[in-house]
């Protein structure tokens, strides 16, 4: 069976924890293991997905707090995501909902 493609693999985690909201780290997390990843380079091409989808208008920014663990530098910002109406409707056009 194939993977889905990251990025709508990315959209599906975030629609599965629509009620909290994920943080940018744990989607990041979530795709090196399943995919299979390692290193800064892949947590920061999650993170360039996760701002593609944001500028689109597909996902919001519910929270947002310094990273003090350092999962994607010392004193970056870490976001936690949400669908928003627009996104849900675009995941059912797409079928990935």
């Amino acid at each position: 069976m194939n993977k889905l493609h990251m990025k709508g693999r990315i959209l599906q985690l975030i629609h599965d924890q629509q009620h909290g909201g994920i943080w940018d780290w744990q989607i990041s997390d979530a795709v090196m293991s399943e995919y299979g990843l390692s290193g800064a380079y892949w947590r920061g091409n999650t993170r360039v997905t996760l701002t593609d989808l944001f500028s689109s208008g597909i996902i919001e920014s519910v929270e947002e707090e310094l990273d003090h663990q350092a999962y994607f530098g010392a004193g970056r910002v870490l976001f936690k995501f949400k669908l928003n109406d627009f996104g849900r409707q675009r995941m059912r056009d797409t079928a990935l909902a």
